[in-house]
């Protein structure tokens, strides 16, 4: 009896174990569900208009994304990383919305300005932000190209009756040698310290020019000439087709004497990386015609990284200073001697801090260095320094000066007045760039003090140098002069 009351119990639990074993089997799923989630429901944001974009200028175009998440969420559109001016036009008002099941498609028109040149590339990014439930964002990026070209104009009959009515085209009368080059691959040379004559012809004529970029050099674009009629502006373009300088008016030509009237465009920078540079001229209101004329130049201001140079011979214990922020420091009432403007091209940069208020001069001194023979009373042969101050930057223009006015001498001079305190820059330089080891200056910075009217380049130069009397040889040296009012006069026959 006893063994059947076991069996029966054993059956039971057996039954039962069954039973719990089913369920749980039954509820794995459930509880552990290591199942990737559908492409709906992972956070994504595609794009599905093919990339790269072409747009031409003035021109939109309409761009397709998807948008899926996990969960759901509204979703703010905006751009990011935008380049060249291009705007986007969002639908519902910059707003998405998922559910967290299925991905979302939606369309942003891009908009690209008529500004835009003709085969640029530009890089855009669109992004989608949420807050809630809790921060996420997404972002896809692609490009669009500037489509188009500048074609030549050419003669359209717009009438069906009576007189033929032409579109204006650029003939003979517009050409000014330059052209064809009204967009960048048009664009012609200007080389380094040259000056064009171009003519802005037909109205709404835009030139186009391309020079090879230094690092570190500081170049000056200038239209020295542009008649009456037009009113020129200057854009410059890296070799990206990024802008990176503009200016309409420039009226600071004369530090000294401002003329607001001046409406002539300069750009005066600092070439951030060696390659091309794109230069773009064009009337300020699209004016243009026969008789504009203008004259554009490009001047190179400083070699930047100082030239190459034969330590031996044209080092000296200044260098390198062939930039601003290479400069040796100038203090109050200091002399610098013996600087070298060598090799050929040379530029030497000095800073000094300037005290609001307090009244400075600066100037170069190569009397001591004239040697034996005296060429026109003061003058060291081969030197004829030219000075520039700038400001803070290194780059501002804010004086030059070639020769002292007034005096007898070829050395140059500035006197300033800061308005703010801080460390401004000079830059001395040879006209025509002409150096060798035998061109030498002093450089003087004199802080004067108030009221003092004798303050300004000494009478005499400080401790002079004495020359190397070489030996008779032959038919002794004879003096030269350049001014033929003055009499050469026999040197002394030196001593042996």
């Amino acid at each position: 009896m006893n063994r059947r009351l076991h069996l029966r119990n054993a059956a039971v639990a057996g039954l039962i174990v069954l039973l719990l074993f089913l369920l749980v089997v039954q509820q794995i799923p459930v509880v552990a569900a290591p199942f990737p989630l559908p492409l709906a429901q992972t956070n994504l944001l595609e794009i599905i208009t093919a990339s790269p974009i072409s747009i031409a200028p003035n021109g939109s175009s309409n761009v397709t994304f998807r948008i899926s998440s996990v969960d759901a969420r509204t979703f703010t559109l905006s751009q990011s990383l935008a380049s060249g001016s291009v705007t986007f036009a969002y639908p519902n008002s910059n707003q998405i919305a998922t559910d967290g099941t299925a991905a979302v498609e939606f369309t942003v028109q891009v908009n690209v300005p008529s500004s835009a040149i003709p085969g640029t590339q530009l890089n855009q990014t669109l992004q989608a932000s949420s807050s809630s439930p809790s921060s996420l964002a997404l972002s896809r990026s692609f490009t669009v190209i500037v489509a188009g070209s500048s074609p030549t104009p050419t003669p359209t009959n717009t009438a069906t009756t009576g007189p033929a009515t032409v579109t204006p085209t650029r003939g003979p009368v517009c050409r000014d040698g330059f052209e064809i080059d009204d967009g960048v691959s048009g664009a012609k040379v200007i080389d380094v310290n040259t000056a064009q004559e171009r003519a802005i012809c037909p109205a709404g004529d835009v030139d186009w020019l391309l020079f090879g970029g230094v690092k570190g050099k500081v170049y000056m674009i200038d239209i020295s000439r542009m008649d009456p009629g037009i009113d020129l502006s200057l854009e410059l373009f890296d070799a990206n087709f990024n802008s990176i300088a503009f200016n309409d008016d420039f009226y600071n030509r004369d530090p000294a004497n401002p003329n607001p009237g001046d409406i002539r465009p300069r750009i005066r920078i600092r070439i951030p990386a060696d390659g091309r540079y794109y230069i773009k001229v064009r009337d300020a209101a699209g004016r243009g015609g026969v008789g504009y004329i203008y004259v554009i130049a490009l001047l190179d201001e400083s070699y930047g990284p100082t030239p190459t140079l034969v330590r031996e011979i044209c080092f000296d214990l200044f260098e390198p200073d062939g930039l601003p922020e290479q400069g040796h420091l100038l203090t109050s009432n200091e002399i610098q001697e013996d600087h070298k403007l060598c090799p050929t091209g040379d530029a030497d940069w000095v800073t000094f801090f300037g005290k609001a208020g307090k009244r400075y001069i600066f100037y170069t001194d190569t009397r001591r260095y004239r040697g034996r023979n005296t060429v026109n009373g003061e003058t060291q042969a081969g030197a004829d320094t030219t000075m520039v101050l700038t400001d803070r930057d290194g780059v501002t223009l804010l004086d030059a000066n070639d020769d002292i006015p007034g005096g007898s001498t070829l050395d140059s001079q500035i006197e300033f007045i800061p308005d703010v305190d801080g460390f401004y820059f000079i830059q001395v330089k040879n006209n025509g760039d002409i150096g060798n080891q035998f061109i030498r200056y002093d450089l003087v910075l004199l802080l004067c003090v108030p009221g003092q009217t004798d303050c300004g380049r000494a009478t005499l130069p400080g401790t002079p140098v004495v020359p190397i009397t070489p030996a008779a040889t032959g038919t002794p040296d004879r003096e030269f002069n350049l001014d033929p009012t003055n009499t050469p006069r026999p040197t002394v026959t030196p001593t042996p």
